[in-house]
């Protein structure tokens, strides 16, 4: 019995235990391991260096709010629609893909009331469909 609650303690602390996130890759002296061939042939690149940029990803974005202004299931038609609402909206417009359908947002904004006050304006100009969306933003 001893024994076997010995092996259960074991396997949870190994289990608990994620060493890539308790430092920063960019405070060690040595490069980063390659991972194995295999893995980097198919990836193009480490994975150590991807789970590194994922945590510096979050470090700039934040949780916030951005218009969904029009999705389709083409992909062609959201390229042709991304051009049109950049050019008439003059700043960034987002495609993001969400199977099946191709979504175009706008906008940054930190919370909810920016958002709508974007919304209303863009109503009186004669956008019609668009809802406020939860979403990771860019911070400034």
């Amino acid at each position: 019995m001893k024994l076997f609650i010995f092996h259960i303690l074991l396997l949870q602390v190994l289990i608990g235990q994620d060493s890539l996130f308790w430092f920063d890759m960019n405070s060690v002296i040595d490069p980063p391991p390659n991972t194995p061939k295999v893995m980097d042939g198919i990836f193009g690149t480490s994975r150590l260096r991807v789970l590194d940029s994922l945590k510096n990803v979050r470090r700039f974005s934040s949780e916030g709010f951005r218009l969904q202004i029009f999705e389709t299931v083409s992909k062609d038609k959201a390229d042709s629609t991304l051009f049109h609402f950049q050019k008439t909206l003059q700043d960034t417009v987002y495609l993001i893909f969400e199977a099946p359908l191709y979504k175009l947002r706008f906008g940054n904004f930190m919370t909810k009331k920016e958002a709508e006050i974007q919304k209303d304006k863009l109503n009186r100009l004669g956008f019609k469909n668009i809802w406020i969306v939860r979403s990771r933003i860019y911070q400034n």
